[in-house]
């Protein structure tokens, strides 16, 4: 019997679309998938056919295969998965100590 996955909360994607769907389009269809409750995109770069965009998704336990499949669909491309939460709840990091008190 295979073991149940923890559910993946957020997920953090540099993502490679033509202009068309906009954004707003986009970020409504990711969004149309049951899974996902939230998401936040914003265009980081642009050229004449292409937008370079961090999508920033939230959800109780996103399905990842079913949003890369809708973001496929679009003719998009996923260039890297920059963050995943998995879990019960987000980890909050901590800040690393400033050099001046490691060398007291």
């Amino acid at each position: 019997m295979p073991k149940k996955q923890p559910p993946i909360k957020i997920v953090v994607l540099d993502v490679l679309k033509p202009h068309k769907p906009d954004i707003v389009e986009f970020g409504q269809t990711i969004c149309a998938d049951k899974t996902v409750t939230s998401a936040n995109i914003t265009v980081y770069a642009m050229d004449e056919k292409t937008e370079s965009l961090k999508i920033i998704l939230e959800g109780t336990n996103i399905d990842f295969e079913a949003v890369k499949n809708l973001i496929e669909e679009h003719g998009a491309v996923i260039h890297s998965v920059d963050k995943v939460v998995v879990g019960k709840k987000e980890i909050i990091p901590v800040p690393p100590m400033p050099v001046e008190a490691t060398q007291m």
